[in-house]
């Protein structure tokens, strides 16, 4: 039987030659060969970045270049915009594919009847060391529907995706720093069958300096607005969105993150008095038990 195209889709801003390089060779050495990659260059002003990308000789990369930056959202709707295939890979510019990622993931995909599946990671840092050696997740949709409360359940570089469901959902909708997050509520919403193949399929970098990183406290009230929301049923426009990120709520919330992480850096840095004193003030904090809570429920459901 013919193997079914699928579309690799990336977007490059920042990465160094040498991780885009590996990221780009683990995509094109790939055992399943009917891909195509396309990559959106999404930094103009980075040359070693573009003529990096201009080197590449494979028939099968195709890449756009932006004549402005655009950002993660636009550029990812703009790769699906160019891709061909039946069946969508998402994949990071410096991230690593095990060489039989899209050969496994086709075909758990199809015995298990998913829609969109993820995998395992293996987590890495920017110089490609091994932080974590498996991240595990769960497995079957039941159990992702029921742990999406406390973060994504499926590796947002680790997706591949029937083409139906980008179609049926308009691809990623404008929610900064939780577009991957926002879209696996919407697809669980339509009924579609996420799940996860028991196994590590990418080296995942996690960086002290990346984005999710700078903005991880924006992420963290964002996910957990559209956690709060979604388990009330309500359907959120990009609209409210937008306006629950400027309200007076937010920036609440933030104050209180913020007063949080001052609290456990004090608890760790500073004198007795100084520790006595945050370990009184934590418990009144509403962000000292709900990260309790995550971290358990984390737990709880990388040993499932």
């Amino acid at each position: 039987m013919d193997e079914p195209l699928v579309s690799v889709i990336m977007s490059s801003y920042n990465e160094s030659a040498n991780e885009i390089e590996q990221s780009i060779d683990s995509v094109i050495e790939q055992t399943y060969r009917n891909i195509e990659i396309i990559i959106i260059d999404d930094n103009p002003a980075n040359d070693m970045l573009r003529e990096k990308l201009n080197s590449i000789t494979d028939s099968r990369v195709h890449v756009i270049f932006n004549e402005k930056n655009i950002g993660l959202i636009k550029s990812l709707n703009k790769a699906l915009e160019y891709a061909q295939g039946e069946y969508i890979v998402r994949m990071d510019a410096d991230d690593i594919c095990i060489p039989t990622r899209i050969k496994d993931e086709m075909q758990y995909l199809l015995e298990s009847n998913a829609d969109l599946i993820g995998s395992y990671v293996t987590l890495i840092d920017e110089h490609g060391f091994v932080v974590k050696s498996t991240m595990k997740l769960p497995i079957s949709n039941n159990k992702i529907k029921r742990y999406m409360k406390w973060g994504s359940c499926v590796c947002h570089p680790t997706w591949l995706v029937k083409r139906e469901v980008y179609k049926k959902l308009g691809g990623y909708r404008k929610v900064p720093n939780c577009e991957d997050y926002d879209f696996l509520q919407r697809a669980i919403k339509e009924g579609f069958i996420l799940g996860n193949i028991p196994k590590v399929e990418l080296k995942y970098r996690v960086r002290k300096t990346g984005i999710s990183q700078a903005n991880a406290d924006d992420q963290y009230l964002l996910r957990d607005y559209l956690a709060h929301c979604n388990s009330h049923g309500d359907d959120l426009s990009e609209e409210e969105i937008k306006k629950y990120l400027t309200s007076q709520t937010f920036f609440q919330n933030k104050k209180q993150l913020e007063k949080y992480h001052i609290l456990k850096h004090e608890i760790k840095n500073k004198d007795y008095v100084v520790k006595a004193k945050a370990l009184l003030r934590m418990p009144v904090n509403p962000y000292f038990w709900k990260d309790i809570i995550e971290k358990i429920m984390l737990k709880v459901r990388e040993e499932l």
